[in-house]
C-alpha cells in the first residue's frame, strides 16, 4: 500500500518567534531562580521515590509483559470476532449483517432482516443512512465458507455491513425526497464486488456516477475478463501472484478508468480458536491433545474441493506405506472415487484413515487442526488460501505448494514447501498469459517433502510450527493496517 503515505504532523522550523513569545521568554528568565527552586525540589520528590516506593512501581519487563499481554488480547478478540461474523455469514443467508455483530450464537435480532415489502421500517432505513466509506455486496448465493471467509473480513476490517441483494430493491421516502433506493441514498459509498459475481447493479438506472466499484478478484477463476477489470476503480490483490499480474495486465491492455491495483493482502478466521474456547465452555468434552511432534500425524482435508492433489497424497501413502498415520477428510464425490482407484479392493494400509462425506462444523475442524502436528496442503491453485492460513493459525508444521500463491504462506523456518510443475496455461484464465496458474504435485514429490519432515528433530518441527503462527498473526494485523488506509483513502 505504497500509494498512502502518513501525514507529517511535526512542527516547521524556521519561523521567527511573535512579539508575545518573546515577552514569554522574557518573562522566564527574570524566574530562573524560581523554577531552579522549583526543579530541585522535584528532583529530591523523585528520589526519594525511587528509594522509598522503587518496589511500587511495575519494573520494565513488567511494563513490557502488560503490553504484550495487552496485544494479544486484541489478537484475541479480532479473531472470534472475524470467527463470529463468518459464522452469522454462513447461517443468516438474506440479513444485513453490520461489522459490529459479534455473537457466538446466530443471534437475528442483531441483524438486519428483510421486509415483508420493499418499504423498509424507520429503524432499517436509519441503520442504510449510516452510510461507510465502502459497502460489501454479498448476496445470498454467495453466503458459503469461501466468500463469507473473504467477505467478513472486509466487513469487519473496513468497519462495513455485508449488503445482500434485497437492499437495492427497497423503495422509501427520505428526508422529503421519494422513491429513492439505497444506491441513492449512499452515492459516495463505494460497493466492493467479489469476483464476477456484479449481477449488473452498476448498469441500473439508479446507480450513482460517484459511487466507485471495488473489485475483489481470485484471478485464477475462468469467469473474471477484461469487463470487470476495467469496470472498476480499485482492485484489491490478496496475493503478491496477483499483484504483479495485474499491474502488467493493466501497461499492457490499457487502464481508461484509472483503475488502482492495490496489494493489500488477506486473512482468516481460525478455527482453532473456536476450539480452544468452544472446549472451555463444555468441560464436559474430552481434553484436546497437544500436539505431538514427536510422534508426528499427518492431516490433509479436501472439503469440497478438486483442487487439493488428494489423490496425489493418496499415491504417496500407497507407495510408502510405512509413513505415519495420514487422516485425509473430504466431502467430494470424485475423491471418493480416487481413494477406491488408488487402493481398490485390497483397501488402504493402516497409516491411512479416509473420513468421506464428513461435513465438519467449525469448532470439530478447529480440535482436528490443533491435535495435527504436521498439515498437508498441496494444492494445484488457490485464489488466496484459507485452508492453508488456518493450518499456520493452528500452530501445526504445514507443507504447501512451491508455487504461487501457495509458497506466499511458507517462509524459511516456517513450513515447508513440496516440490511442484506448472502445467499449461489455461486459455479459459485471463492472467495465465503471464504464466500457468495451475500446479502439478505428484505423489513423489509429496512423498519427498514428508521425508524431509521426517528427519527434522522435534524442535524444528515445533518452532516451525510457532513461526507459522507468527506469520498469520502478522499478515492479520498488515490486513487490518491496510483496511484502515483504504478507508482514509476514501475520505479523502
Amino acid at each position: 500500500m505504497s500509494n498512502y503515505s502518513p501525514v507529517d504532523h511535526r512542527p516547521k522550523s524556521g519561523f521567527r518567534h511573535t512579539m508575545a513569545e518573546h515577552t514569554k521568554r522574557t518573562w522566564l528568565r527574570l524566574h530562573h531562580y524560581y523554577y531552579g527552586i522549583l526543579l530541585c525540589a522535584a528532583a529530591l520528590v523523585l528520589l526519594l521515590q525511587m528509594v522509598v516506593g522503587a518496589s511500587r512501581l511495575p519494573a520494565p519487563a513488567t511494563r513490557m509483559r502488560r503490553h504484550e499481554s495487552s496485544k494479544e488480547q486484541a489478537l484475541l478478540d479480532h479473531i472470534v470476532h472475524l470467527n463470529n461474523l463468518n459464522h452469522a455469514c454462513f447461517n443468516a443467508k438474506e440479513s444485513v449483517i453490520p461489522w459490529q455483530y459479534n455473537s457466538s450464537e446466530v443471534d437475528r435480532s442483531a441483524m438486519w432482516q428483510r421486509p415483508t415489502s420493499t418499504t423498509p421500517d424507520a429503524a432499517l432505513l436509519a441503520y442504510l443512512a449510516q452510510c461507510p466509506e465502502i459497502d460489501i455486496y454479498l448476496p445470498k448465493g454467495l453466503r458459503n465458507y469461501g466468500y463469507c471467509e473473504d467477505g467478513m473480513a472486509y466487513v469487519k476490517f473496513l468497519h462495513s455491513r455485508a449488503l445482500p441483494e434485497w437492499v437495492l430493491d427497497l423503495r422509501f421516502e427520505y428526508q422529503g425526497r421519494t422513491n429513492m433506493t439505497y444506491l441513492q441514498l449512499c452515492p459516495t459509498s463505494a460497493i466492493l464486488f467479489m469476483n464476477h459475481y456484479i449481477e449488473g447493479v452498476p448498469d441500473r438506472s439508479d446507480f450513482p456516477k460517484t459511487k466507485k466499484i471495488v473489485l475483489m478478484p481470485n484471478v485464477e477463476m475462468f469467469e473474471l475478463k477484461e469487463t470487470e477489470y476495467h469496470g472498476a476503480d480499485y482492485v484489491l490483490c490478496k496475493t503478491i501472484d496477483a499483484y504483479e499480474r495485474l499491474t502488467q495486465w493493466y501497461e499492457d491492455f490499457g487502464n481508461p478508468r484509472g483503475t488502482q491495483v492495490l496489494y493489500v493482502q488477506h486473512t482468516s478466521s481460525d478455527p482453532s480458536t473456536v476450539a480452544r474456547l468452544h472446549a472451555v465452555a463444555h468441560p464436559e468434552l474430552p481434553p484436546i491433545q497437544p500436539k505431538d511432534f514427536s510422534n508426528i500425524t499427518f492431516f490433509h482435508a479436501g472439503g469440497h474441493s478438486a483442487q487439493k492433489s488428494t489423490r496425489n497424497v493418496f499415491e504417496c501413502w500407497r507407495q510408502r506405506p510405512h509413513l505415519p498415520p495420514i487422516d485425509v477428510y473430504s466431502v467430494n464425490p470424485d475423491t471418493k472415487a480416487d481413494f477406491d482407484g488408488v487402493f481398490g479392493d485390497d483397501g488402504p494400509p493402516p497409516s491411512v484413515r479416509f473420513h468421506y462425506g464428513e461435513d465438519i462444523e467449525g469448532p470439530v475442524f478447529g480440535r482436528l487442526l490443533l491435535e495435527a502436528s504436521v498439515i498437508l496442503c498441496p494444492s494445484k491453485m488457490e485464489g488466496y488460501g484459507h485452508y492453508i492460513n488456518q493450518a499456520r493459525a493452528s500452530g501445526a508444521l504445514v507443507l504447501t505448494t512451491n508455487g504461487p500463491p501457495m509458497n506466499e504462506f511458507v517462509a524459511p523456518d516456517a513450513g515447508v514447501l513440496i516440490k511442484a510443475r506448472t502445467m499449461k496455461p489455461n486459455p479459459n484464465q485471463l492472467l495465465s498469459m503471464y504464466g500457468a496458474m495451475e500446479w502439478d504435485v505428484p505423489s513423489d514429490w509429496i512423498c519427498d517433502a514428508v521425508e524431509k519432515v521426517l528427519a527434522m528433530t522435534p524442535d524444528e518441527r515445533a518452532r516451525s510450527g510457532r513461526n507459522g503462527r507468527r506469520l498469520y498473526e502478522k499478515q492479520l494485523r498488515e490486513f487490518q493496517a491496510n483496511m484502515r488506509k483504504l478507508r482514509t483513502a476514501f475520505v479523502l
